[in-house]
């Protein structure tokens, strides 16, 4: 059955904008169009939707109270709300029940992508337990501004790499992140580069958007939040893990751009812990306390205690922040490898790196951390590659740390 997709305006133009856009698709896609909030939720009274799409500045009701309505009479449905630059960030603080935010005015094959994404992941969009940590928080964690005006960039016809990097070298953090990881042994160019800018182009817009959301948090942490637990460890573990599942796409004769999303799939694999001690930072003492009197591995007590895992809520947040499904599925399937194919997959490079990180890198803590998926990684006729897999990883630690 073909998707159905309400669209939701008050000027008319942009309607039939949307109308004519959506006639070339009309064999793969149904539409349906509104230009009240009001006439939008009579419509989605009678009729089940896939995808909502509303502006966010409309007379009688506004996209938010829109999408919350929304989401109490369908919550499987992806909403998408657009708007301008000028109101996009009180937007990405307040609103809970909007899955992708994109600024006004948007891009045609941007929109069309876009709703195409959103279709494929609905099945994690739709989770309920996600679904009910995400809307439970008083706000959704802020994207910085930097990553906003970057990803408008992007979404121009011809983005410009070397704005991009001038927009990074605004932020001293970011800056110096950038600089640190491409001269790092880890990504293997030669010579030295000392200027953000240039950074940001050999890099590429995946990795710098991974890097910047990163640093963000990092930044805008409390380091004294929860006490004996290490904000810089948790960073330094996910930017490795990044270094590392790269190094086994390389192995395994996976393509560049491959090898560099599952450098941000690593990078932003526990994303999830991030939001988690941001936003609800008293629920996961409890997480953290269990662990160190009774032991872990840490995703099954935040199963147990918070009902969902970091690596559900990570993935659910950068669907809804725009990147990429490849990079949401990988880090949605770290832990369990689930939905992965009976061969090599980025999947199986994240979760193999994130175990080997902890095994070869020395933590005091007395965490027990997870173990390899063998059952899944047998599935995939990998298991025989791991201790290869393990030899070239700490080959990599060794010759980064003698760089120091």
């Amino acid at each position: 059955m073909s998707p159905k997709i309400l669209f939701v305006d008050d000027d008319k133009n942009i309607l039939d904008s949307f109308r004519a856009m959506m006639h070339g698709l009309r064999k793969e896609w149904k539409s349906r169009f509104a230009s009240t909030g009001r006439d939008a939720l009579e419509k989605v009274n009678k009729t089940e939707f896939d995808v909502v799409i509303s502006d966010m500045k409309m007379p009688d009701m506004d996209g938010c109270e829109l999408m919350r309505n929304v989401a109490d009479m369908q919550p499987d449905t992806v909403r998408i709300m657009l708007s301008g630059h000028s109101d996009m960030q009180s937007l990405l603080k307040s609103a809970k029940h909007t899955h992708q935010f994109l600024s006004k005015p948007c891009n045609t094959e941007v929109l069309i992508e876009t709703i195409r994404r959103m279709l494929e992941l609905r099945p994690i969009l739709a989770d309920q337990k996600v679904r009910t940590i995400v809307t439970g928080l008083d706000t959704l964690p802020a994207l910085p501004d930097l990553y906003i005006k970057i990803t408008r960039e992007l979404n121009k016809p011809e983005p410009n790499l070397q704005r991009i990097g001038e927009l990074a070298r605004m932020d001293p953090g970011i800056s110096t992140t950038l600089l640190k990881v491409v001269n790092s042994s880890f990504f293997g160019f030669y010579g030295s580069v000392s200027c953000p800018s240039r950074a940001a182009v050999l890099l590429g817009t995946n990795v710098l958007k991974g890097l910047i959301l990163g640093v963000h948090f990092l930044q805008e942490l409390d380091t004294d939040i929860l006490g004996h637990y290490s904000i810089e460890k948790l960073w330094g573990h996910c930017l490795q893990t990044g270094y590392l599942a790269k190094e086994i796409c390389a192995l395994m004769d996976m393509d560049e751009k491959t090898a560099t999303d599952c450098f941000v799939g690593g990078l932003l694999h526990d994303i999830g812990k991030f939001v988690f001690i941001t936003e609800m930072n008293t629920k996961y003492k409890e997480v953290l306390k269990h662990v160190r009197e009774f032991g872990g591995p840490v995703i099954d007590v935040e199963k147990e205690i918070l009902g969902v895992s970091h690596a559900e809520v990570g993935a659910y947040l950068l669907g809804l922040w725009g990147f990429s499904n490849d990079i949401v599925k990988m880090v949605y399937y770290h832990h369990s490898l689930e939905n992965c194919a009976d061969t090599f997959t980025p999947t199986h490079a994240i979760h193999t790196a994130d175990v080997l990180q902890h095994e070869l890198i020395p933590h005091s803590s007395g965490y027990i951390f997870s173990e390899f998926n063998a059952d899944k990684l047998a599935e995939a006729g990998l298991l025989k590659y791991i201790n290869d897999w393990r030899a070239a990883c700490n080959n990599l630690l060794e010759n980064a740390h003698e760089e120091k």
